[in-house]
């Protein structure tokens, strides 16, 4: 009857709404029941045709796609704003990895996102939703190649400790530790200094932590500095390090990359990065192998920046165990160096100290990684103006989480689009 059909229709126009992120028209709504009509033909159910109607919304360019089509006779080489649609969808898809809610969608589809504030307002609501969380999972633990931790696999014979299960534990620990700074609204550089993080008993024991029972994590404040995170997780230890030993070039470039913004330049094709120990050689201690390794003039131009930081953090093993002697060479482990600005330093906690006294450094790698994740392309030279503008206002807030969010959805490269830079992006 009328009923059915209406609710048919209604059924059809919340799916388009919702899957193509714009308010629908007649023409989308028709085509939707067309597939959902020939999913009821021949005694189909009324299941059966919102089947065949969701088939077609999930093969729709509409919905793989956020297209940003821009104004007609637009030339090129120039620049467009967003329209209140685009920006909803950009704005969700940056904070919950997904399509606009209700809220969001009625708000653009009135224009009324781009009134002054509200931008603002829809951030700060948006990130104490618990969708937010994606800035975790999407965002955090892949700028920090932290979600590839299954590529390193320890040697059994040298790492007996080791198993899968400690693995994910490393994986839990700095995801809901990043998750708490980010859920609480912290300032981001507490990312380098916070004195608390999240262990089970297993993992725990690993790091030689008492007091800790049973299988969940709990937080539990930290009184030995060398643990302060993010330097002091077993999962950054591990991705930073090969299968059978420490990497101080892998974690001095993971530092100037990750931390820093400075990723230091590939070597070239032809250089020699075996730095396993030869049959019948006396045992050496990675740094050896290193100054041995890096005796080339082309070697050194690199390494004499990545390798004093990767250095500090030599006491940890390649499972993040702290450790005082190399176990292969059977000689004490040397962490002290002199790092490429001229400061000496001995081990992690004074590395940290030195990241943790330029906040303005690692405050600007987050707010650049955090843009590039929300609009897609790497950033020029010409969008860095804005990033200085984003951490240099997030500062008064003492470099809060929100405040470099806000600065982010308020910049014009959140705002606006070139149109060279004009494609679909994928959902």
């Amino acid at each position: 009857g009328a009923g059915r059909v209406k609710h048919e229709l209604h059924v059809a126009e919340h799916l388009a709404r919702r899957a193509f992120r714009r308010p629908v028209t007649t023409e989308d709504v028709n085509r939707l029941m067309r597939f959902y009509e020939a999913g009821r033909r021949n005694g189909g159910t009324f299941d059966q045709g919102i089947e065949q109607a969701v088939a077609a919304v999930l093969v729709s360019p509409q919905f793989l796609y956020r297209s940003i089509r821009g104004p007609e006779g637009v030339t090129s080489n120039t620049e467009f704003s967003l329209t209140d649609l685009e920006l909803a969808s950009r704005l969700s898809f940056f904070l919950w990895n997904t399509g606009p809610d209700e809220e969001l969608l009625t708000l653009a589809s009135s224009n009324g996102l781009t009134r002054p504030g509200v931008m603002e307002q829809q951030a700060r609501r948006m990130l104490a939703d618990p969708r937010a969380s994606s800035l975790v999972t999407s965002f955090a633990m892949k700028w920090l190649t932290l979600t590839t931790l299954d590529q390193v696999v320890p040697d059994p014979n040298l790492f007996r400790g080791f198993n899968e299960a400690l693995r994910r534990d490393f994986s839990t620990e700095a995801q809901a530790f990043i998750g708490s700074v980010f859920s609480e609204d912290r300032s981001v550089v507490e990312l380098l200094t916070a004195d608390y993080t999240f262990l089970n008993d297993r993992l725990a024991s690993h790091y030689g932590i008492s007091g800790v029972t049973g299988p969940q994590f709990r937080q539990v404040t930290l009184t030995d500095s060398t643990r302060f995170p993010l330097l002091g997780k077993a999962a950054v230890q591990l991705g930073t390090s090969y299968d059978t030993r420490t990497s101080r070039d892998l974690r001095g470039a993971w530092v100037l990359d990750k931390l820093m913004a400075t990723p230091p330049t590939p070597p070239p094709p032809d250089t020699a990065t075996d730095l396993s120990q030869k049959a019948g050689e006396q045992p050496k201690t990675v740094r050896a192998r290193l100054e041995q390794h890096r005796d080339k003039a082309t070697c050194r131009t690199c390494h004499g920046v990545i390798d004093p930081i990767g250095l500090a953090l030599e006491n940890f093993d390649a499972i993040g165990q702290w450790r005082t002697r190399d176990s292969e060479a059977n000689v004490p482990i040397d962490a002290s160096t002199v790092l490429p600005t001229g400061v000496a330093i001995d081990g992690v906690t004074d590395l940290r100290a030195q990241l943790a006294a330029r906040p303005d450094v690692f405050a600007r790698t987050v707010t650049e990684r955090l843009l590039m994740y929300a609009v897609n392309p790497r950033l020029e030279y010409f969008d860095m103006p804005q990033v200085r503008g984003i951490v240099q206002s997030a500062a008064k807030d003492n470099y809060r989480l929100s405040s470099i969010v806000v600065g982010i959805v308020n910049s014009n490269a959140f705002r606006r689009q070139g149109v060279d830079a004009v494609k679909p992006a994928a959902q």
